[in-house]
């Protein structure tokens, strides 16, 4: 295998194709470093979401998992069926000449169920509160309806990474609750669930309105497919509830299109159009197909009146520019990936917008920051480095000659008009 700058190439494309495989099935995927004595995390996310830290006192994740490596075969995958009816594919193997551990999971094998659940809860002696915090959990966590395929592709990628010919070997594990386990009891439900968990299902709202303002259908479709791993169950179980839904993710979509600048009149057509259907509704399943009408009509929306009267030319560019916001975008490269040249792509793009390149792609850097501030607690820096400025003074220095305020005042200054308007509701 050929190695290149200290890191075996092979393997490295081994592991990505494992991590593209295990995301085809909506699964996390987690590799872990081995010291002498625990496994230390390539990220910050917990294995499991977070669930043992919640409800296990002084829960150490990186020892749990070297004391769990004691167990496991070498170089065979185990299906580790945990105390909480969740799996995972779990196996260990050199990686560039370090023993780390690969972590897949959770996932279920059949849909969550309120029945299963609770003979679960029943097992672990917890109470109806915690078992309604587990029932939470398990619905948020993917179904893997064709597992035996999934175990085969893992085995067999797993094989490469090993440096072996045939699949690695299979086995399975079942974890068993101790007797008397104490859990902790939170007094509120809604902070039940782990923290980690609530954390990803943000992102993932985040990332299909992002996409939904480039206009990319595929993209937004896949990120709905994400979120709905993190739904919260038996929240809105009627027909009254799913209008209630309906009506906030057109508030949501219509809001959510200004940005890219979609002129007014075509947003409220829009939105009073699916007003009327929604408000129609006899059954849940009619709310739901117009759940889903919303998302498609809104996305279209950005590419109908957004960019009207743009050549497709430029409107592959603003939505290739527009993907790639945290990154250093250059015109060049946009000028190459759409097969034209540079000079000619700038003098097309100011002959159909109005701007240069670089004023609008300031412009847009700048909306996504103020976006950023108001609703995401990152630092000055952060926001800098997501909408691709890496340079933080001169980003400073762009937001006030565009605002008349430094990003920390524009947030300060967002943070009280929204208190206000809170105050002001009460």
């Amino acid at each position: 295998m050929k190695k290149k700058d200290g890191v075996d190439r092979m393997q490295m494309d081994v592991l990505e194709a494992l991590t593209l495989v295990t995301g085809s099935y909506n699964v996390a995927f987690h590799r872990y470093h081995l010291s002498e004595e625990r496994a230390v995390p390539f990220d910050n996310v917990s294995f499991d979401g977070g669930l043992r830290k919640w409800c296990l006192p002084d829960f150490d994740e990186g020892v749990y998992l070297f004391d769990r490596l004691l167990q496991l075969p070498q170089e065979q995958i185990v299906r580790f069926l945990d105390m909480f009816g969740c799996r995972y594919l779990i196996f260990c193997c050199a990686v560039d000449g370090e023993r780390q551990l690969l972590t897949m999971g959770p996932y279920l094998a059949e849909s969550n169920s309120r029945e299963v659940t609770f003979a679960i809860q029943k097992e672990l002696g917890w109470d109806s509160r915690m078992g309604e915090s587990l029932l939470e959990y398990r619905s948020s966590v993917p179904v893997v309806l064709d597992e035996q395929a999934f175990v085969r592709m893992v085995r067999r990628i797993g094989a490469l990474l090993c440096g072996q010919e045939q699949a690695l070997p299979f086995v399975e594990q079942v974890e068993h609750p101790s007797p008397g386990t104490p859990v902790s009891r939170e007094e509120q439900y809604e902070q039940a669930m782990a923290a980690s968990m609530i954390e990803q299902r943000y992102q993932k709202e985040n990332e299909w309105l992002d996409a939904m303002l480039t206009g990319n259908l595929d993209k937004m479709t896949a990120a709905m497919r994400e979120l709905a791993r993190f739904q919260l169950p038996g929240r809105f179980q009627s027909l009254r509830g799913a209008q209630n839904v309906a009506i906030i993710l057109n508030t949501l979509c219509r809001k959510n299109i200004e940005r890219a600048g979609v002129h007014p009149a075509f947003i409220d057509q829009i939105a009073r159009g699916f007003t009327g259907r929604i408000d129609s509704c006899v059954t849940e399943q009619e709310v739901r197909t117009i759940q889903r009408e919303i998302l498609r009509e809104y996305c279209l929306a950005v590419n109908r009146y957004a960019i009207q009267g743009i050549s497709p030319l430029i409107r592959g560019v603003i939505s290739e520019a527009l993907l790639q916001m945290d990154n250093a975008v250059s015109l060049g490269e946009l000028a190459e990936k759409a097969g034209v040249g540079e000079s000619y792509l700038s003098a097309r793009f100011k002959e159909e917008t109005g701007q240069t390149f670089g004023c609008w792609l300031r412009e847009k850097r700048l909306e996504r920051a103020k976006q950023l501030l108001e609703r995401e607690n990152l630092s000055i820096a952060q926001v800098a480095e997501q909408v691709g400025i890496l340079d933080v003074s001169y980003f400073i220095r762009i937001f006030r000659r565009d605002t008349g305020m430094t990003p920390g005042q524009y947030r300060k200054e967002k943070l009280h008009l929204s208190e206000k308007r809170r105050l002001d509701i009460k």
